[in-house]
């Protein structure tokens, strides 16, 4: 999944981090079709749950602050995704490496960020301050 300009979110350091976010998926699936993916999992899983930890409560304070009306969607939408990245995590403690879920994991993602920054997120630049 590619970054393109329909995720835009009109606030920068937003954009940036969805661009993270995008890229460093896009690394993790090159990583796992080079059949590398066992040595790499536990980085890939922790910066998914720093991206969840610091993204996640800036873009809604951002939303919340500019009074956009997809903020309480977007924060239970946020909450979702981080419960899966913790059972991700707790599934990857007790079990390790299993290819077939981290292909999973990265086919998630790629359709979470399809459909919530290009349904959710996008929202925001229609209530940011006009430059």
């Amino acid at each position: 999944m590619k970054w393109e300009a329909r995720f835009e979110t009109g606030d920068s350091a937003i954009d940036e981090q969805h661009k993270l976010l995008f890229y460093n998926t896009n690394q993790y699936r090159q990583v796992l079709e080079a059949n590398a993916g066992e040595d790499t999992y536990d980085l890939f899983l922790e910066a998914l749950t720093l991206f969840v930890e610091t993204h996640f409560s800036y873009e809604e304070e951002c939303m919340f602050a500019h009074l956009c009306p997809a903020a309480g969607q977007n924060k239970r939408e946020h909450e979702h995704f981080s419960r899966l990245i913790q059972k991700e995590n707790e599934r990857f403690a007790s079990e390790g490496f299993v290819r077939e879920k981290a292909e999973r994991l990265v086919d998630m993602i790629d359709g979470w960020l399809e459909s919530h920054i290009g349904r959710i997120d996008v929202q925001l630049k229609d209530h940011l301050p006009r430059t």
